[in-house]
């Protein structure tokens, strides 16, 4: 983050630098007529009220690589996993909330989870939803939908869907990014493409798989996002029946973070959820996004 803000902060006083070489330094010619004067200053005043505002300059895709590329070309990851260092994994609180998570991940047409997502809007469950850029691209419609309505918290779940990695560590057997820059192309496309959809900038990032190595990890702080796994493992993929993600809801805590997926229909996810979701309310469990505790994240 600290990187991000110091390119913009270079970006805007190059900005102002040359916007003060344009100024003339010509003396001003001797007036005599005050009312003139201030008829002049008067008009010059309603010029500037109905000028266009200045629009400060920010580093664009290229320049913002460059700027990773330097800082972490030389570095050496020590960890690799889904629960490493700088990874969120839960909610620190004593309040009795869970946060429900789920993920879009790849670009397969018709992998839209309607069931799902009108039982949340329904019943007004608040949830975050990681998606990936291919699965935007494809459901466009209904993403953009999804993004406008409250109930739902969009966070970035990466281009290509790959393990974050900065040395082609691979999981479940993908290959993961193999470099700083590709780390970097993995986080920041899918980040415009939600930013140029939504008018709303992510804060929070899950990787393909959820796997990371630290390095990664440290990128993606620099990026300005906060990598988030989960502490309770809802359907593994869309492989669990619907008593197994029920007794994925029996394990909930305070300050649990789950994650799901809603590309997958044909799976037992909408009815295993659907039973979990009114198990939990009936403990007294309320349903948070991420970003209402975004201080109490660990």
């Amino acid at each position: 983050m600290k990187l991000i803000l110091l390119a913009i902060m270079l970006f805007v006083f190059a900005g102002c630098a040359d916007n003060n070489d344009d100024q003339t330094t010509d003396e001003p010619e001797e007036i005599t007529d005050n009312d003139e004067n201030s008829d002049e200053i008067q008009d010059n005043d309603d010029e500037q009220d109905e000028a266009d505002p200045i629009e400060e300059s920010e580093p664009d895709y290229d320049q913002l690589k460059e700027i990773i590329i330097e800082e972490f070309e030389d570095a050496t990851p020590t960890e690799w996993g889904e629960n490493i260092d700088g990874v969120v994994t839960e909610i620190d609180t004593d309040d009795k909330v869970v946060s429900l998570t789920f993920d879009a991940c790849d670009g397969t047409p018709d992998t839209y989870d309607e069931e799902l997502i009108e039982f949340l809007i329904e019943e007004e469950i608040p949830a975050t939803l990681f998606i990936n850029a291919q699965w935007i691209e494809e459901h466009e419609e209904i993403f953009t939908d999804l993004a406008e309505n409250p109930l739902f918290e969009i966070a970035n779940h990466g281009h290509d869907h790959k393990p974050l990695s900065v040395t082609g560590e691979s999981a479940y057997g993908i290959t993961g990014t193999e470099s700083p820059e590709e780390v970097f192309s993995e986080i920041y496309k899918n980040q415009q493409l939600i930013t140029e959809l939504t008018g709303e900038t992510p804060d929070y990032f899950r990787s393909g798989t959820a796997y990371y190595d630290d390095v990664a990890v440290e990128i993606v702080k620099s990026l300005g996002l906060t990598a988030v796994n989960y502490n309770v493992l809802g359907d593994a993929g869309g492989t669990f029946d619907k008593n197994q993600i029920v007794s994925a809801f029996e394990s909930a805590q305070e300050g649990s973070i789950f994650l799901f997926h809603m590309n997958e229909p044909d799976s037992d996810i909408s009815d295993g959820v659907i039973e979990g979701v009114q198990m939990l309310k009936d403990q007294g469990y309320d349903f948070v996004q991420l970003g209402e505790y975004d201080e109490q994240l660990k």
